[in-house]
């Protein structure tokens, strides 16, 4: 199946989306998969070249779906939020309950995980420890679907589908790719350089949890930018007052009206 065909069949959720992937990946066609310069990772046949930035950082997310079980990882204790080293960490100096070394995990090893390749002879690695991995792999892959601004179209989100498709059976491709605007406030694109931000939290100490909620169902959905009126989540908190105060009353009303049909209405 072609690139396209991965696309074809990739739920986008809107029309706009869909037609910003396709325009973008007509645009990359034959875009060079490695470089000279930068960061990235050595191309392993050819060290002189660096594979391209944007092809290594976006299938990362296989890796999630087995990294508890190669890390040390532990509850979120206050002596852990410390981050005092000696609790464990993510950096491959605690290994996770499958008691697996870095040095165990070959390419052949990896491949037989994320691309169902042959279980290797002479394998370092003893395959029930390597079939919990590939477990956990099968049961998250693929994703359901990936989020992300719309600006990251035509570059990460673009390179994600392009080496989905490269690497990965058809099983593994990603089922859907969600391209969401961003949020203006008061109309105004926000910078904390011109002070002109507001955070969720802030947004919620501010306007309450329920008026910060109406103002963002209000703000709008899609592709396009939502815009964050703060007169508006002032507004609702009136509204939602005044709701309120409707609900009670009319509870109130309710059951004076059952009380006097209970009193009125003739007994048999």
């Amino acid at each position: 199946m072609s690139l396209f065909s991965l696309l074809a069949r990739m739920n986008t959720y809107y029309a706009e989306t869909r037609n910003a992937f396709e325009s973008t990946l007509a645009w990359l066609n034959q875009w060079a998969c490695a470089r000279t310069y930068g960061l990235g990772s050595v191309l392993p046949w050819d060290p002189q070249f660096l594979v391209e930035s944007l092809s290594d950082s976006t299938i990362y997310m296989c890796y999630y779906t087995v990294a508890h079980l190669l890390h040390g990882m532990h509850p979120p204790t206050l002596h852990y939020l410390l981050a005092d080293s000696s609790v464990g960490s993510i950096d491959g100096k605690v290994r996770g309950k499958l008691d697996i070394a870095p040095e165990q995990m070959t390419d052949e090893i990896w491949e037989y995980i994320f691309v169902d390749g042959p279980w290797p002879a002479n394998s370092p690695l003893p395959r029930e420890k390597a079939d919990a991995l590939k477990h956990e792999y099968e049961y998250f892959y693929p994703f359901d679907v990936r989020s992300s601004g719309k600006d990251l179209i035509n570059n990460h989100l673009s390179f994600a589908v392009y080496n989905h498709a490269a690497i990965f059976p058809e099983s593994k491709w990603p089922l859907s790719m969600r391209a969401n605007g961003h949020i203006l406030l008061n109309g105004q694109k926000m910078s904390k350089s011109k002070g002109n931000s507001l955070t969720l939290r802030q947004a919620v100490e501010k306007f309450g949890a329920d008026a910060t909620r109406l103002a963002m169902a209000d703000a709008g959905d899609g592709i396009e930018d939502a815009n964050f009126e703060e007169k508006n989540a002032n507004a609702n908190i009136l509204r939602i007052h005044t709701l309120l105060m409707w609900c009670e009353v009319s509870l109130v009303a309710w059951a004076l009206v059952m009380v006097m049909f209970l009193i009125t209405c003739p007994r048999k």
